[in-house]
């Protein structure tokens, strides 16, 4: 944790956190700033920041997505839809009309354990994903319409096989995603209980995998540390070590940053836009910045009056000022919303939406509602320290109440919104949303389909919508999946489900030495990659 006597320049900088030239730190060491913890060290249930950067620097998966350098950005790439490369599984190939994918397992590779990683330990990784509790138990079947442990089959020790009912243009992404990472099968067994079959509770704060890096300190509210993990099967990693500070202070991480005390603030929405803007004028620092498939949307509920109401979710689109928030929030570091659907996402179409600011269009919508002249109370919601939706919520509540409404702020804590917005209970909000799987009809199944009842937040339920997403979620046919996804823009912005705001861009700021950055789908920083110019 930091002290601060201040934040001028008498500012003293607490132990550990000494800058580069006065302490002993050697450059192969990488130092981060971060404001997350670790929830848990399971693959398949982690729910954190802290937990997603942690586990996809200490844990393979089968493939991982491929990047290709960004044109005039030395040093920096990123993912391209449609590319991977191996990682566990050293190739594959398909069978059965695309119905079956056999992948080689590498060979020579052994758990920190000594035990071998094999076909019956990626088998285990996918039986404990499809019946454990977390994301897997819901990806697999939605996905891959694999609902059986006998679909995933040990053809010999370094052949694993993945039978489905039809092909799956998502099975490879699904294969690369870190909440489906190898843990050691006979450590985790170990750990089991009769309450906890799948070792679970052991795995919060306990590692079972491997990967290029390997846990050595977890400190809550403290710092972490990863080593290079030794005789990995990939190069050695530049930065042989890597500690992140908990620094939940934004200020505080801008200062460690100018005093060299830390190399990088990582993890999404660590700094606030403004003050981005201000440190690309800082010399020994660069900001990195690039277009990403996260969304922010006014979400209204469904099930609550007045947001059953279609004119009255039209009325809210018309009335949101996004041409004043763009540069006066944003400062640069994102673009309109155009679509529900991420204009990073193939499939996308910015045409289709008939929204711009038009307060006379929204005004009029409200008068077509029925609900009458009288002012329509409503509570907005937004989590606290976002900056970015803090201020959002400010210009749209000016507009808001312009058109019929007496809008109340409440802002929110992390923990508090989470809560809220998965029970149900606000009315309206402002929420965030990234598919990890840069796939149209992954995103558009996640957050529009009456079954996602987690993460639908505004309870959105049509039947058309359903059936033209189930009917095509697993299509390998690019035309047809096209027009589907055209069609499901068409008819959620018709619905006006979403109040559109804007799309993310991927920003870190770090020393302007340090290289080798991969932006990827789900846009946490993989260490092993990186190095000092």
């Amino acid at each position: 944790m930091l002290k601060w006597a201040g934040l001028g320049g008498g500012a003293a900088l607490s132990r550990g956190f000494l800058p580069r030239s006065a302490g002993a730190q050697d450059v192969s060491t990488l130092t981060v700033g971060w404001s997350t913890d670790i929830d848990t060290l399971d693959p398949a249930q982690f729910k954190s920041d802290g937990a997603y950067i942690v586990q996809c620097n200490i844990y393979d998966t089968v493939l991982s997505w491929g990047t290709e350098p960004v044109p005039g950005r030395p040093g920096l790439s990123f993912a391209k839809p449609g590319k991977f490369l191996g990682g566990v599984g050293e190739s594959w190939a398909y069978e059965n009309d695309g119905k079956t994918l056999v992948v080689k397992i590498r060979r020579g590779l052994k758990f920190p354990s000594g035990k071998p990683v094999n076909t019956q330990a990626v088998k285990y990784l996918f039986d404990r994903g499809l019946q454990s509790p977390g994301y897997m138990r819901l990806i697999f079947p939605t996905l891959l319409a694999v609902t059986q442990p006998d679909q995933f089959e040990v053809r010999d020790d370094t052949t694993f096989v993945i039978n489905m009912p039809a092909p799956s243009a998502m099975l490879l992404d699904v294969l690369a995603v870190s909440n489906n990472a190898l843990l050691d099968p006979e450590m985790v067994k170990a750990h089991a209980t009769t309450d906890d079959p799948w070792a679970s509770d052991w795995l919060k704060r306990n590692v079972a995998g491997l990967g290029p890096y390997r846990l050595v300190s977890n400190e809550p509210g403290v710092e972490v540390v990863l080593e290079a993990t030794p005789d990995y099967w990939r190069p050695t990693p530049y930065f042989r070590r890597v500690v992140a500070k908990f620094t939940p202070n934004e200020a505080d991480r801008i200062l460690l940053l100018k005093r060299k005390a830390i190399d990088m603030v990582i993890g999404p929405n660590s700094m606030s836009p403004k003050n981005l803007k201000s440190l690309e004028a800082e010399p020994e620092l660069k900001v990195v910045s690039l277009p990403d498939t996260n969304c922010n949307f006014v979400c209204m509920n469904l099930k609550k009056p007045p947001f059953d109401n279609v004119k009255v979710r039209q009325a809210v689109n018309y009335a949101i000022p996004i041409q004043a928030i763009i540069p006066n929030v944003l400062y640069g570091y994102g673009e309109q919303m155009t679509s529900p659907v991420p204009s990073q996402t193939p499939g996308y179409d910015g045409s289709l939406s008939p929204y711009k600011y038009d307060l006379a269009k929204a005004k009029s919508l409200m008068q077509q509602s029925g609900l009458g002249t009288g002012l329509i109370p409503v509570k907005f919601a937004v989590r606290v320290g976002y900056e970015p939706h803090e201020q959002a919520a400010v210009w749209i509540q000016r507009e808001l109440e312009k058109i019929g409404f007496q809008v109340r702020i409440e802002k929110e804590t992390d923990a508090t919104f989470r809560q809220l917005s998965s029970n149900g209970d606000h009315e309206l909000s402002i929420e965030a949303w990234q598919s990890w799987i840069n796939d149209p009809l992954y995103h558009l199944y996640w957050n529009f389909h009456s079954a996602a009842a987690g993460t639908n937040k505004g309870s959105y339920a049509n039947p058309a919508l359903d059936k033209l997403i189930d009917d095509n979620i697993r299509e390998g046919n690019l035309i047809k999946r096209a027009a589907s996804v055209k069609e499901a823009q068409r008819i959620i912005l018709d619905d006006a489900v979403w109040g559109l705001l804007w799309y993310d861009n991927w920003t870190r700021v770090m020393r302007s030495e340090l290289v080798g950055l991969e932006k990827v789908w789900d846009s946490y920083e993989r260490f092993d990659r990186m190095s000092f110019a």
